[in-house]
């Protein structure tokens, strides 16, 4: 046998063992995801269209209180129903100065982009017991999606997406490809650039051939979240960031810049980067620093919102 044959075996040997060392790998990474089946896709950041920097946080708030009302009477006049998922941290904060201007709340339903698998009841942790302590029963919104409060993700992952999927088409339609279409959903953004339960890094954010939920094993105890092509299909998606700190002057500017401009990131890397083109982007003056753009208007923010909602 020649030196260059033998060499040439040897290689080809090599080839075919790192060939079947990294789909074991890649299959250990999946089992990681105690869910249901799926396949991955790859993704990949356009650029974000409908940016809004607003001169201050009190700006925003109204902006989103205005988006809510806008898209909640546009639902109900095409069919009859408001479609709504809202994550936890400070939307619920912005959410909890609205007040109704009619009845539109009752013919809304409230899902969650993401929630902690705790005791319902848990205001500490819960997002719908905060919710609930902040808004929702001052509204007099009865029609809310409610995990079963156990600590098992996996469990409520698929009962959750189970009770979504037992809603009507009237109450949440879906589109050709039956993933469901929310009205309106407003997502929250992480320093790290976690959306709803996505945190970088990890295989949930792949998610995007089949599953509506997913668990989400970060922390402890873990968490659903909507995955992403849902927070993608949604009529409209708006992520608000406003206020600061003494300890954050500028509040998230620097996720903001990332999740919006940097086109270095991906959404592996940095989850919010997926919603670029998806979303409308409502920031206040500290939020948006490190954008170099021009302060926009609350009525700029609004419209952008009824074009997607049409």
């Amino acid at each position: 046998m020649s030196s260059a044959f033998y060499a040439l075996s040897i290689l080809s040997a090599w080839s075919i063992i790192s060939s079947q060392a990294f789909l074991i790998q890649q299959s250990k990474c999946l089992s990681q995801i105690p869910s249901t089946s799926f396949s991955t896709s790859v993704l990949h950041s356009a650029p974000a269209k409908k940016v809004h920097i607003l001169p201050t946080e009190d700006d925003v708030t109204l902006a989103v209180h205005q988006i809510v009302e806008s898209s909640a009477k546009e639902a109900i006049a095409s069919r009859g129903h408001f479609a709504l998922a809202i994550p936890g941290g400070s939307v619920l904060k912005v959410l909890s100065t609205l007040n109704p201007s009619s009845d539109w709340a009752s013919k809304t339903t409230l899902a969650f982009v993401n929630h902690k698998c705790v005791p319902i009841t848990d205001v500490s942790s819960a997002i719908e017991a905060q919710a609930r302590s902040k808004f929702v029963d001052r509204w007099g919104l009865t029609n809310i999606i409610s995990l079963t409060g156990s600590s098992d993700g996996t469990m409520e992952a698929t009962e959750y997406e189970n009770k979504l999927k037992a809603l009507s088409d009237m109450k949440l339609p879906r589109d050709a490809d039956g993933f469901p279409v929310f009205d309106l959903a407003l997502v929250g953004v992480g320093d790290d650039g976690h959306i709803g339960s996505l945190y970088p890094n990890r295989d949930e954010i792949n998610v995007t051939d089949g599953p509506w939920t997913v668990a989400a094993f970060q922390k402890n105890p873990p968490s659903i979240s909507l995955t992403l092509p849902v927070m993608q299909r949604a009529k409209c998606t708006v992520i608000s960031a406003a206020g600061q700190s003494a300890k954050y002057p500028n509040g998230k500017a620097s996720a903001m810049r990332l999740a919006i401009s940097d086109d270095k990131v991906t959404p592996k890397d940095f989850p919010a980067s997926a919603l670029r083109e998806y979303a409308v982007w409502i920031l206040d003056a500290p939020n948006g620093s490190e954008l170099g753009m021009e302060l926009s208007t609350i009525d700029n923010a609004v419209a952008d919102v009824l074009i997607a909602t049409k």
